[in-house]
């Protein structure tokens, strides 16, 4: 074990981190409103790559492609709102019945997008250069990881802006902790909640054009990220952006530190594991107590 061997560690750790940090924070602004659990948030990010290589290979300009492949891919994450929950929620529907029903819609997304788009993996091109940037005589670190690291703070900021400081992101927590009294001072829960999942599916649709040029676009590639962001949530803490964050770049360096020093196979593993130890000893997440006294 030497310092350049920690450093690549930390840098990839927290590159595949960040992508979980996302993906976390993709769960938190629609279960900070709404109390869903929507797993099909991984199928909003696989159809932003996939829609974006489509576009590329269609001579569409790279900054149009990246804009349109992520409203694209918001707008179904808003259909399936409109025409999913918003009428099971009507017949009172519990949030197992939702959950069980978004987890068909992730289904039925996955298999029409193998079916059209093949199951194959596409290169997504990234923003920057491809090459490896050499730091030192034997540090490595892409491009690509910058972005992903700069988006990440990016997101990060503006989520807790908007949840903490604005009258939008205010309605959405009280939306989800009185419902009742959330009507009576004028909130529309209607609205509230497709404000959510677009929000939601937005953070969700950006990650897949961070992931993406990383690894490659497919019909199934936003099934690892989608189970790890909400395992990275949970240990994080549920109730805060912050918990998004450290139990997003937590898990990430965990994961990459295991494959290197033990074993590739317990790298997958130890996740779960983690996430049982935290329920077990912390059930409200890593910093999920301390941000709700904030």
């Amino acid at each position: 074990m030497t310092a350049v061997s920690l450093a690549q560690v930390l840098i990839a750790g927290l590159q595949a981190g960040g992508i979980y940090a996302l993906m976390a924070l993709s769960y938190y602004v629609i279960l900070s409103a709404t109390g869903i659990l929507n797993f099909a948030q991984g199928e909003w990010m696989m159809l932003a790559a996939v829609f974006g290589v489509v576009l590329i290979d269609l001579g569409v300009p790279y900054p149009l492609a990246v804009l349109l492949s992520i409203v694209a891919a918001t707008a179904v994450a808003l259909t399936a709102e409109r025409l999913v929950i918003r009428p099971m929620q009507a017949r009172h529907a519990s949030h197992g019945m939702l959950l069980l029903v978004l987890f068909a819609v992730l289904i039925v997304v996955r298999h029409t997008t193998a079916h059209s788009f093949g199951p194959q993996d596409h290169a997504l091109p990234g923003p920057l250069p491809e090459g490896a940037l050499i730091l030192g005589n034997s540090l490595f670190i892409l491009p690509q990881t910058f972005v992903v690291y700069a988006a990440l703070a990016v997101v990060f900021l503006l989520t807790w802006w908007f949840m903490r400081h604005t009258w939008a992101g205010r309605s959405l927590r009280v939306a989800a902790i009185d419902p009742i009294g959330a009507q009576l001072i004028g909130i529309d829960l209607g609205r509230v909640r497709l404000l959510a999942f677009g929000i939601g599916g937005l953070i969700a649709a950006l990650t897949g054009w961070l992931y993406g040029p990383l690894f490659a676009a497919s019909f199934s590639m936003g099934n690892a990220p989608g189970i790890k962001g909400f395992i990275a949530l949970i240990i994080g803490g549920i109730g805060s952006p912050l918990g998004a964050l450290v139990g997003g770049l937590g898990l990430g360096i965990l994961e990459l530190a295991t494959a290197r020093y033990a074993s590739s196979l317990w790298s997958e593993a130890v996740s779960f594991l983690l996430l049982i130890v935290v329920l077990l000893v912390r059930p409200n997440g890593l910093v999920g107590t301390a941000e709700g006294r904030s």
